[in-house]
């Protein structure tokens, strides 16, 4: 496979940057274990510290496929009690708004967008 050599400076400053970005935004998370200001269970550590190396693991996994020419994976939202698919969590908020009235069809077709949106994301 050849490398071009643009693209893989492009990839280096990029991927540095978010890269940074994310070990920050964990890291941010650390004073949260040592304050006084929240309680937490083992369930709550384990079920976050799980959705980030699942995200961790989907997004490396990403990486390895496009070397050997595969499919995508699908993105995770996280929260507590539940990891879901950005999609289910689209479909979700259009159930919740989607009332047979005429008030919430504007609301529907938002929401309806929405997931068009989010699923083009996820692609």
């Amino acid at each position: 496979m050849e490398i071009n050599e643009q693209k893989r400076q492009k990839f280096m400053e990029n991927a540095s940057k978010r890269v940074n970005n994310v070990m920050h935004n964990i890291q941010i998370l650390e004073p949260m274990a040592r304050s006084n200001t929240y309680d937490f269970t083992r369930n709550d550590v384990e079920e976050m510290f799980a959705a980030m190396q699942e995200t961790l693991d989907n997004t490396k996994a990403e990486f390895i496929r496009k070397l050997e020419g595969s499919a995508k994976t699908e993105r995770k939202a996280f929260s507590f009690g539940q990891s879901k698919n950005i999609s289910e969590v689209a479909t979700e908020v259009v159930n919740t708004v989607s009332q047979p009235s005429v008030e919430t069809t504007t609301e529907t077709n938002v929401a309806e967008e929405v997931i068009g949106e989010v699923n083009n994301i996820a692609e």
